[in-house]
């Protein structure tokens, strides 16, 4: 692998030279073209052979993925087929539903590859997208053998998925098994081989460079692309991205329609922390903060003298950031002292804490400098956070976790305090004003936000009225009731 390195760099060189050459006259440039060509194509057999062992070494753990999956579709009804054709396709999606629905099965075409087995169970990589919602899954290994897959896990986050196949349906397990490179050190002009079975094309290798890298294209949740040159088409989806050594450095995921030669992979070691969590646990158990973030731009850093960090937009309420009292408007410099250069940084680094850990945020706030502890929690579903967040935003409440200071100052043992009260909720209409200290609700002890969000959430769901016992900062105490919520 190090002489195919060297190798290109003198083909390259060479090519420059016969660049020049071919300036000069006629007669001068057949005669160097010739030495050139004499010279140079040992050096291109070599490289070229380099380059035949890189494709041999990774091919073999190269699978080919067929997903069954049921949609539903509209019939069109008789007699409006040629109304249909005539209406162009950016009306069709206003239209309303017409005909009745029905189950039609589609097969999804992508790639895979093999990388961990024990001793019952070979492993296989791939991207969400190309077996979600499926039926049945049929790896086809080789030229000729098709065997049954297994979904261990997805994560929609950040579209990885593994699969599993009998290891006794997989000859040479050992020889099969593609070898996982290190992604951090993946550098922009590194050389690199994109595998995978395009238009069902099976095993068909580009080549090409890397071209950028931490890319967003706002396709998933956790982006951290790297960008690549080497083409790839759909049914690449899945299959790996190789560096010059025969190691995995990514998962070949996305291209943008229209764009020539630009691909997107997944770092592999992302890929090998979701699948390693996918593997153990059957899901992907990450850290959660509980704050939206966006990154500092050039004006906002001048200003404020600083080269890094994050503006937090907003803090879901009853979050680990709320109970650690971060608030809109705080920058996060670091993360247990080490600076957070940009969104992504600090989204990666909260997913991969693991939960019940505390870590330290250093956080700017107005002139100050503040280092606030905060105890990471797992990242709840999309269908909780969004119920935790409907009962806050539904009586139109901001709460957060007292200081032993600050519960000193109302006489309380404990409680929840009002950040923010939303005009027009029902908790304005019913006379709650921020910095209230809730103790108790329908006369149940709430110790912290996640009691205030157990107890109204059953509360909600029954459909009772809520009955806040509350203090303000003078000691006076307050029974308010909400109602119409």
């Amino acid at each position: 692998m190090r002489f195919f390195k060297h190798s290109l760099n003198l083909f390259l060189a060479a090519s420059l030279f016969q660049s020049v050459a071919v300036a000069q006259t006629v007669k001068t440039e057949k005669a160097l073209q010739v030495k050139t060509e004499q010279a140079f194509t040992p050096i291109l057999h070599e490289a070229q052979s380099e380059l035949r062992k890189i494709i041999d070494k990774v091919a073999p753990s190269v699978v080919t993925i067929f997903a069954i999956k049921e949609v539903k579709v509209k019939e069109i009804p008789p007699g409006f087929e040629n109304f249909f054709k005539m209406l162009p396709p950016e009306f069709r999606p206003f239209l309303p539903p017409i005909g009745e629905p029905r189950i039609k099965k589609e097969k999804a075409l992508g790639s895979g590859f093999m990388f961990k087995a024990d001793k019952k169970w070979v492993y296989i990589l791939t991207n969400n997208h190309v077996v979600s919602n499926a039926q049945s899954i049929t790896v086809k290994i080789g030229r000729l053998k098709e065997v049954k897959a297994k979904i261990v896990g997805t994560d929609p986050r950040t579209d990885i998925a593994v699969l599993k196949i009998p290891r006794k349906s997989v000859p040479n397990v050992e020889h099969r098994l593609a070898t996982l490179g290190d992604s951090s050190k993946v550098k922009v002009g590194d050389l690199v081989v994109a595998i995978g079975n395009p238009f069902g094309l099976e095993n068909t290798a580009t080549f090409g460079i890397v071209s950028a890298l931490h890319r967003r294209i706002g396709l998933d949740q956790y982006e951290n692309f790297i960008q690549t040159q080497a083409p790839i088409n759909p049914g690449n989806s899945g299959g790996p991205l190789v560096n010059i050594d025969g190691q995995v450095i990514g998962i070949n995921t996305a291209i943008i329609a229209n764009a020539q030669g630009l691909g997107f992979a997944i770092p592999i070691n992302l890929a090998k922390w979701v699948a390693q969590q996918l593997i153990e646990h059957g899901k992907v158990i990450r850290g959660w903060l509980g704050v939206v973030i966006q990154e500092l731009t050039p004006a906002v850093a001048e200003a404020l003298g600083i080269n890094h960090g994050v503006i937090v937009l907003k803090v879901v309420p009853g979050s680990p950031a709320s109970k650690a009292g971060i608030q809109p408007g705080d920058i996060i410099l670091a993360v247990n002292g080490k600076p957070v250069e940009n969104a992504s940084q600090l989204q990666f680094e909260i997913m991969k804490t693991p939960p019940g850990s505390e870590i330290t945020l250093t956080v700017m706030r107005g002139e100050k400098k503040l280092n606030l502890k905060v105890k990471i929690e797992e990242m709840p579903s999309s269908t909780q956070l969004k119920k935790m967040q409907e009962i806050y935003y539904n009586l139109g409440l901001v709460l957060r976790n007292p200081t032993k200071g600050e519960l000193s100052q109302y006489g309380a043992p404990y409680g929840v305090i009002v950040e923010n009260v939303y005009p027009g909720s029902p908790a304005y209409a019913a006379g709650v004003k921020p910095g209230m200290l809730i103790e108790r609700v329908n006369n149940i002890p709430v110790k912290n936000v996640e009691d205030f969000r157990r107890v109204v959430s059953k509360l909600v769901k029954e459909k009772k009225p809520i009955v806040l016992f509350v203090k303000d900062t003078q000691g006076n105490f307050y029974v308010i009731t909400i109602e119409n919520y």
